[in-house]
């Protein structure tokens, strides 16, 4: 029983579609990591932004309690006069 090894075009633009398939899913989906990266950059960035906001309004509001012991320490010092 011989095979029979003969190529024919469709056989040939099935390969090719493919391949061809198969690279531009291959893109796609580096195009999506990219846009995936620079989304990430962007919010890591508005996170270090938010954090150190945070830490200011941390610092200010141990400021005030604080300010707000000695006062009360002042007019406790006061009452006792």
């Amino acid at each position: 029983m011989p095979i029979d090894l003969s190529v024919r075009l469709g056989d040939l633009l099935q390969v090719v579609t493919i391949a061809a398939g198969g690279l531009i899913v291959f893109a796609q989906m580096r195009a999506d990591l990219r846009s995936v990266n620079v989304r990430l950059d962007k919010s890591e960035a508005e996170l270090a932004k938010q954090t150190a906001i945070l830490a200011q309004l941390s610092a200010g509001e141990a400021r005030m309690d604080g300010l707000d012991r000695r006062l009360t320490l002042i007019e406790e010092a006061r009452g006792r006069a």
